[in-house]
């Protein structure tokens, strides 16, 4: 079952979700979080979300503020909430409120590109029982693929500046087909041109917060994702050093009988008997996303799953 709910965020504002209660006759006791990537609606996730219910789980998925159902109110007006704000005012409130919903279970969250990157370096990163980054990366453009990469920094050097600058907002047709606010851009190109990207930005302690993350981290670098390569992908691993476990594990697309996974893939329906059940399986101890709470991960959890 899907419920819609309104998550109060800083104060007057607001953003949208939808949680998905776990099925009863398998329930875990254990809650996710759904984050999404940059420009791409929540909606996207709910088949995924559904899935997850269906294996036991409490699961909750959003809408970042200014993007999809989260915008309330013209993209203008949300001049200044880019990542800097999602990363200290959503994606915490969001933890909390799932938190709030299921106390006592432990939390993971499976975030896609940017809600894989985020949420560890959150002030709320040490309430993460375990994160599951799917195409999770550092967007340092030099680490992307050529000659991917080059246009990526004509995008933050020429495209962003001037399309903020002139229209008040970041307009889908000079980016990520969606638009987004004026500081969401402005952010994106400044931190995409720090060798450590987030972990650079001067807007809050990301290297601090990440430090204060003691879950397990499993990292999914897809073969085929021109963003998400090895480079930009491991770029994140040293960030995290108080991490129970900190795994990158490399997705090819004819190891799951399939052609093409790329960057937005992973989450659609179609793969569903391939590639979601890889997201439940912990094959070792040194996978991201285990079945008990921090104490018992502590001590191995060898062929586990959620």
């Amino acid at each position: 079952m899907m419920d819609m709910i309104r998550i109060a965020v800083d104060g007057n504002d607001a953003l949208i979700a939808h949680r998905f209660a776990a099925a009863p006759d398998r329930r875990r006791g254990r809650s996710v979080i759904v984050g999404p990537a940059t420009a791409v609606a929540q909606s996207h996730y709910f088949k995924f979300c559904a899935y997850l219910a269906e294996q036991g789980f409490d699961v909750l998925t959003f809408d970042y503020r200014g993007v999809a159902q989260s915008k309330l109110r013209p993209i203008r007006d949300y001049r200044d909430i880019g990542f800097s704000a999602w990363a200290e005012q959503d994606y915490p409130t969001v933890i909390e409120h799932m938190h709030a919903l299921h106390p006592g279970q432990p939390l993971y969250i499976v975030g896609h590109s940017v809600g894989g990157w985020m949420p560890g370096a959150t002030r709320a990163s040490h309430r993460i029982d375990g994160l599951l980054g799917v195409a999770a990366l550092s967007a340092y453009w030099p680490l992307m693929a050529r000659p991917h990469r080059y246009g990526h920094w004509l995008t933050w050097n020429t495209v962003v500046p001037v399309t903020t600058a002139l229209l008040g907002y970041w307009p889908g047709w000079a980016g990520l087909k969606t638009d987004l606010s004026k500081a969401l851009g402005t952010e994106f190109a400044q931190w995409a041109q720090l060798p450590g990207f987030l972990f650079d930005a001067p807007q809050f302690d990301a290297r601090g917060n990440a430090a204060k993350f003691s879950g397990h981290l499993r990292l999914l670098q897809i073969d085929d994702d021109a963003w998400g390569t090895p480079e930009a992908v491991s770029a994140l691993q040293p960030h995290y050093p108080n991490a129970a476990s900190n795994v990158m594990e490399n997705l090819k697309p004819a190891d799951f009988g399939l052609k093409h996974i790329g960057h937005l893939n992973f989450f659609r329906s179609q793969y569903r008997d391939t590639l979601w059940p890889h997201a439940l399986a912990r094959r070792d101890e040194a996978r991201a996303l285990g079945g008990a709470g921090r104490r018992q991960r502590a001590r191995g959890a060898r062929n586990q799953r959620w």
